[in-house]
């Protein structure tokens, strides 16, 4: 099971074993498939690209190796998730300063919105885009002078 995703669009996931020994084929939309190879052993593990790079008992050591794998591809990684500055949104982290406002542009908030696996129609504009976005935002409506 995945419990975290890059928040990049990498092929960079923590999982949950929850089926030693198992093999997953994902269908995509677009036709593509992808297997991943559960581990035998241990409750979590890092795949890069699909392929398992990483299996512990510790979410800490799976997380902070996560982060290091991020790291290799972009810099603005997130650490570790941490309750109240990180919110979850199908499964990528995110935090106050990666939700996309009126100065970013409308394909800026569309990839904010595809990373997370968010459906929006095509023909939405702008500003509709930015309402789904503030839907999703906790923190919208606060004040922060």
């Amino acid at each position: 099971m995945i419990i975290r995703r890059s928040s990049q669009g990498e092929n960079i996931r923590i999982y949950r074993n929850t089926t030693p020994g198992a093999t997953r084929i994902r269908n995509y939309k677009d036709g593509t498939t992808a297997s991943v190879d559960y581990p035998s052993s241990k409750v979590y593990f890092v795949t890069v690209d699909s392929a398992v790079v990483k299996s512990t008992n510790s979410l800490k050591v799976a997380e902070e190796f996560y982060t290091t794998e991020c790291k290799k591809v972009y810099s603005n990684t997130h650490g570790r998730q941490l309750v109240g500055k990180h919110k979850m949104i199908n499964k990528v982290c995110t935090s106050k300063e990666d939700y996309p406002t009126s100065s970013n542009n409308k394909d800026e908030i569309k990839a904010f919105l595809d990373i997370r696996s968010i459906e929006y129609n095509a023909s939405d504009t702008k500003n509709e885009l930015l309402d789904i976005v503030t839907s999703l935002n906790p923190y919208s409506d606060l004040d922060w002078q």
